[in-house]
């Protein structure tokens, strides 16, 4: 997306700058939307789980509202599109912008937000060691 790495933060990140706008990314959900089970020759069981994470996008100082409404337009462009498919992602939505400024102190903090649903699948291998033969008795209690 050509973001400079430097203008985006970690959500719990405890550093603080008031004279640089900033950027920062969320995971608030991750909800399983299907599921399926294969077993194969060899013991291994396959699971597959369809799943689908909302992600919150923050930005914060000045022009804080521009930078989220520039960035969404971004979000339908090809080349990030494809980054997505890279990662083994889907664009599923983009929430409506919202603007979150408030007043601090003596000024004004700009604040501005958004949510993008991504769809990804999760995929695991299990073992499931046959049972061959298994010794057994019978007992009866008169």
């Amino acid at each position: 997306m050509s973001v400079d790495e430097s203008l985006v933060r970690d959500s719990y990140s405890k550093t603080l700058n008031d004279k640089m706008a900033f950027l920062t990314a969320h995971l608030l959900t991750s909800t399983q939307k299907g599921r399926e089970y294969k077993f194969i020759k060899g013991e291994k069981e396959v699971i597959t789980s369809t799943r689908e994470a909302v992600v919150s996008v923050n930005a914060y100082g000045n022009n804080a509202n521009f930078i989220i409404e520039k960035l969404n337009a971004c979000f339908y462009a090809s080349e990030f599109l494809k980054g997505l498919k890279n990662l083994g992602l889907g664009l599923v939505t983009v929430s409506p912008i919202r603007n979150l400024s408030l007043t601090v102190g003596g000024g004004v903090e700009e604040r501005a937000s958004m949510d993008l649903t991504l769809s990804y699948i999760t995929r695991i291998e299990a073992s499931q060691n046959e049972i061959k033969t298994a010794n057994f008795g019978i007992k009866v209690n008169r």
